[in-house]
């Protein structure tokens, strides 16, 4: 039988996996493909590879197993009917490579080289790694004769598969572990195969540990070579883990930062309300004397739940206001009681501090965000050339964009008043405009201007066990474009952005969200149009929180596109963070 090689993918899916912008239509609804995340298992139809049939050419043979590699629900036992016996037996796939098409096979000498287009890596936990380069773009694969038939010798280390496979099959969720004080929780997304093995998957992914390129960044308190049965079983709510190998001594605080990490990451699958943990026969207590640990409670770690959470703050008439849309009041401290100059604040995720920069730029101030006497003073916390907006993550630490006219200065503020710049790639020296914190501290996302447009870097910070800053590595563009001019960019959920670009400037803005991984297949977007002369976005790290289209004396519910009541006059109006 003969079989086509696989043919060109739409159009849209490349543009999407090149990671630019082409252009935004003038109006439009909301186009919502899959907010949440959650995506129908129930559209992923199932797919049986056939297996070799005899008297193939060399190139059938690499044409099958490259079908045979997008068998669903996963399977690798037909494409290893196509490998020598011995690739067979030696083949075991640890990651996977998505690409948006094939180009023309070429044969030579007993070698067929296939380039894939637009191919990115996935690495052993299931997160997005990287775009290939050119060079690692071609699959090449050596082909020989046994038993009288054409079979391959040396077939790729991953999985290779189309991005519209890949879409419909698998979805973005987050892998929970510990920041380096083992206090905050930090998220790492990754890609899960959609269907009754969900919860199953996010559990064996954890138990694997951080990824090698997280290692400096994050930590577990999941004791190692343990395992997850077939499945999860959920019964009434309550997740039944019984995890294989051995019982190691577990320290009540260890026991309680393991079972957050699984409590963060399953709860996810929303059947799921409880856990009950046992490792090799032995149940793991929670504190009370029960075994049933709710999955509510690793909100204790988690970096995104805080004091502030909901409440909107803004400038109007010079004094910081508070509350929510509709009614927004002068705080009762510092900020409040008189009018100030300033071009832009922060306040703390934890809802006790406020960085506040003057209007000239020079100077960043800070004070209690409440006080209850009056003698509660305003300090000068540091001075630079021309401030941007500050960044707080949930620990703390204040981030400062200093714009030089030799490039950008980021500074990190720790500790109440060390005062620290910190060199990052890609960023330090750059033409910065804004620069943002994620609340668990350990990414930052930078917006910079260039010759070839502007583009969003994301980048990891590296904390020691004290919570202080290490170093900043692994820069990487997420987002960019030649001929849009952003206006703003906010967190809409743990690893999520949404960039705010004008369309017609004055008239018509477009808001479209960006994984903070730079994954641009599986991801859940929001792309739409927003009519009126928007300032700026508001929005909070969760994924069902509001995104706030900001005008002078109005909002506009970005999801839904509800015009919300118009309000007195507020400047810079935003969420903590």
């Amino acid at each position: 039988m003969k079989r086509l090689l696989l043919g060109a993918s739409a159009l849209l899916v490349a543009a999407l996996l090149s990671g630019c912008v082409v252009s935004l239509p003038d109006s439009g609804p909301v186009v919502d493909a899959d907010l949440s995340g959650e995506q129908d298992a129930d559209r992923a139809s199932t797919i049986d590879a056939p297996p070799p049939q005899p008297g193939e050419s060399r190139l059938e043979i690499v044409n099958g197993f490259l079908e045979a590699m997008m068998a669903w629900p996963i399977s690798t036992s037909v494409a290893k009917e196509y490998l020598t016996d011995d690739a067979a037996e030696e083949w075991d796939p640890e990651s996977t490579v998505v690409y948006s098409d094939l180009g023309k096979p070429r044969e030579d000498v007993g070698t067929v080289r296939i380039r894939m287009r637009d191919a990115a890596q996935l690495d052993e936990s299931g997160g997005w790694e990287s775009r290939l380069t050119p060079d690692r773009s071609v699959l090449r694969f050596q082909v020989t004769i046994e038993d009288g038939e054409f079979r391959i010798i040396d077939p790729p280390d991953s999985l290779a598969v189309s991005s519209s496979w890949f879409k419909d099959r698998y979805r973005q969720a987050s892998l929970y572990f510990f920041d380096p004080t083992a206090q905050v929780l930090v998220p790492e997304p990754v890609f899960v195969p959609v269907g009754r093995t969900f919860a199953t998957s996010l559990v064996s992914a954890l138990l694997a540990g951080p990824p090698r390129r997280l290692r400096d960044i994050v930590t577990t308190y999941v004791p190692p070579h343990l395992t997850v049965g077939l499945s999860v079983p959920v019964d009434d709510g309550v997740a039944t883990l019984d995890l294989g190998g051995d019982a190691p001594e577990i320290r009540s605080d260890q026991a309680l930062r393991l079972l957050a990490q699984l409590a963060a990451t399953l709860r996810q699958e929303p059947s799921i309300s409880a856990l009950r943990v046992s490792i090799g026969g032995k149940e793991l207590d929670v504190s009370g004397g029960t075994s049933l640990y709710d999955v509510e409670s690793a909100d204790a770690f988690d970096p995104s739940d805080t004091a502030s959470t909901g409440v909107l703050y803004g400038l109007r008439r010079g004094r910081l206001v508070v509350g929510d849309v509709g009614d927004l009041r002068p705080v009762d401290g510092p900020f409040g009681w008189t009018p100030h100059d300033l071009s832009s604040f922060a306040v703390s995720p934890r809802g006790d501090r406020v960085a506040a920069v003057t209007a000239d730029r020079r100077e960043v101030l800070t004070a209690p965000l409440r006080a209850l006497r009056r003698d509660a003073g305003i300090e000068v916390l540091t001075t630079g050339d021309n401030l941007a907006r500050p960044t707080w993550d949930a620990s703390g630490r204040l981030w400062l964009l200093d714009r030089t006219a030799t490039g950008a200065r980021v500074v990190v503020v720790s500790h109440g008043a060390q005062v620290r710049e910190v060199a990052i790639p890609q960023v330090s020296g750059e033409k910065v405009r804004r620069i943002l914190v994620s609340r668990d501290g350990t990414r930052l996302v930078a917006l910079v201007d260039g010759r070839r447009g502007e583009r969003l870097v994301a980048v990891r910070v590296v904390l020691d066990n004290r919570g202080r800053v290490d170093q900043v590595i692994e820069p990487t563009v997420i987002w960019s474009t030649r001929a849009l001019h952003a206006v703003d960019v906010a967190w809409t959920g743990v690893a999520e952005l949404a960039v705010l670009t004008p369309a017609r400037p004055g008239a018509l803005f477009g808001v479209e969200t960006v994984s903070v991984d730079g994954a641009t297949v599986g991801v859940g977007t929001l792309s739409t149009m927003v009519p009126g002369r928007i300032l700026g976005l508001a929005s909070e790290p969760y994924a069902d929180s509001p995104v706030y289209a900001v005008g002078r004396t109005s909002l506009v519910d970005v999801p839904t596109g509800e015009q919300l009541p118009d309000m007195a006059p507020v400047r810079d109006l935003d969420f903590a963070g």
